[in-house]
């Protein structure tokens, strides 16, 4: 995970933390912006593992247009840039889409940076 996160959001400043979420069939996250973080210059990149999820993605203004991405086991997200604030959220797991998690369901590790850089 920290190689990824040096690869593609910041080689010389690391994340300092990681939010696991398991969204199990019928699992849903409404549309939200990442704010807790104090300082928006870094990204956050999510790995998902297990089933699919109907990601969904807009703007940075509420009630904006979206679209929806398929995220499969594997796929990795990166939210930085002008995207970084952007509405984001859960509509559905495709369940059965995946063996990885057992019971079913879809894990979501999420890595960001949410002291500002000179905290640690």
């Amino acid at each position: 995970m920290l190689a990824l996160w040096a690869e593609l959001c910041d080689p010389v400043t690391p994340p300092d933390a990681c939010l696991v979420n398991l969204y199990r069939e019928g699992a849903r996250m409404g549309l939200h912006q990442d704010r807790d973080e104090a300082d928006f210059g870094f990204p956050v990149l999510s790995v998902s593992l297990g089933d699919t999820a109907i990601f969904r993605i807009g703007g940075v203004k509420r009630g904006g247009p979206t679209r929806s991405v398929r995220l499969a086991s594997g796929d990795v997200c990166v939210l930085g840039g002008e995207a970084r604030l952007a509405y984001h959220g859960v509509d559905r797991i495709v369940p059965g889409s995946s063996r990885l998690v057992p019971g079913g369901g879809r894990i979501n590790l999420t890595l960001r940076r949410a002291m500002p850089k000179e905290a640690r």
